[in-house]
């Protein structure tokens, strides 16, 4: 191990292992037309898509007669089976449900959504969104510097923390040109921004409750602050279905700034070249789209109540499954294996952007 990172040898295997984590959007190893029959896949995801239904039943079924949150206990159930995603029948059935299905569960939260939350935010919640944005990416490669880690590890730990966690850290990879260090750095922060935002996920919405925060005060810190989406569902919906809308609006709106920071990152770069790096394709969080068309025919009441109410439950059901999924591919003893420095910057920007949106909404 290196002892100043704490990170294995053969960086690039590594990473592969731990692409899994990407929950939502990011990039691929490009491979080629896929060409696995439908069956084989729907065969061999079953397994693991039941695991995770079964182990969700199990969570709803104590949440309601205990009255606890059942995203919460979704991730702490999950976190117990954490060796289905990582061998055996359960493997591939694991991550599809944390990608593919909580995907469809994002999607389907727009029918109960409409666009008249989106301009309520203002101007000033989304300038907030954009300054906060690019103010944690600066701040991890000062951060970075002070710690002696390079610039690179600061860019890619600062725009995971900023935008959207694993996913952000893989696609800002892929523009970024290539370099002895590149994996080993990707690899620490998809690992470690991963294991930070799970936390965040548990914590965040007790020290939220404790301090008495109302719904939509609490969507905003949970959508403005944790990093990845399905971290954002578990945390805002174990609050209520109130501040779950709300912190889905805002982190969505942090999303879509992947789009402008991945330009700038290819403006600011030479373009990826040689033999020795594996090409890779940006994948367009195309449920984003599903989302907002839902949104638009809820607004235009074009969605029959039944058909709302159908969407609404499924989304529900789907991203309780989700949830389970991301426990069950959680383990934070992995985090601390990175050496101390790329886990105290990852600590440091995840509290400084806590701190920026808790100053904000003390002054909104």
């Amino acid at each position: 191990m290196n002892r100043n990172q704490g990170v294995m040898s053969n960086p690039a295997d590594e990473l592969s292992k731990y692409e899994y984590l990407d929950s939502i959007e990011g990039v691929q190893p490009y491979t080629g037309r896929d060409v696995e029959p439908w069956a084989d896949k729907i065969k061999a995801v079953t397994p693991g898509v039941l695991v995770c239904g079964a182990v969700a039943l199990a969570a709803t079924f104590i949440s309601q007669h205990y009255e606890a949150p059942v995203m919460l206990l979704c991730l702490l159930l999950g976190m117990v089976f954490h060796f289905m995603s990582q061998e055996g029948p359960t493997r591939r059935g694991v991550h599809f449900t944390s990608q593919t299905i909580l995907r469809v569960g994002v999607a389907l939260i727009g029918a109960r959504i409409m666009l008249s939350d989106f301009t309520a935010l203002g101007f000033g919640t989304l300038s907030l969104v954009v300054l906060a944005t690019g103010g944690i990416i600066v701040t991890g490669v000062i951060l970075a510097r002070l710690l002696r880690l390079d610039r690179e590890q600061g860019l890619l730990i600062g725009g995971a923390t900023a935008i959207c966690g694993a996913s952000a850290a893989l696609a800002l990879s892929a523009v970024m040109p290539p370099s002895k260090t590149l994996e080993k750095n990707t690899l620490i922060a998809v690992v470690g921004v991963t294991a930070m935002g799970t936390m965040s996920m548990v914590f965040y919405p007790v020290i939220i409750g404790f301090l008495g925060f109302a719904d939509y005060e609490a969507g905003m810190l949970i959508g403005g602050t944790i990093h990845d989406v399905s971290q954002v569902v578990g945390a805002g919906y174990s609050i209520s279905e109130e501040a779950g809308d709300q912190a889905i609006i805002i982190k969505l709106i942090r999303v879509f700034m992947l789009v402008p920071v991945l330009f700038l990152f290819a403006l600011g770069f030479s373009k990826r070249s040689g033999e020795d790096a594996a090409p890779r394709r940006f994948i367009f969080p195309f449920f984003l789209i599903g989302f907002l068309v839902l949104v638009g025919g809820n607004s235009l009441h074009l969605i029959p109540d039944q058909v709302s109410g159908l969407l609404q439950n499924s989304s529900k059901w789907l991203l309780v499954m989700a949830i389970t999924a991301v426990g069950m591919k959680t383990s934070l003893k992995v985090m601390f294996s990175l050496g101390w420095r790329p886990i105290f910057l990852i600590l440091v920007e995840t509290l400084v952007l806590a701190g920026v949106y808790f100053a904000a909404l003390s002054i909104m």
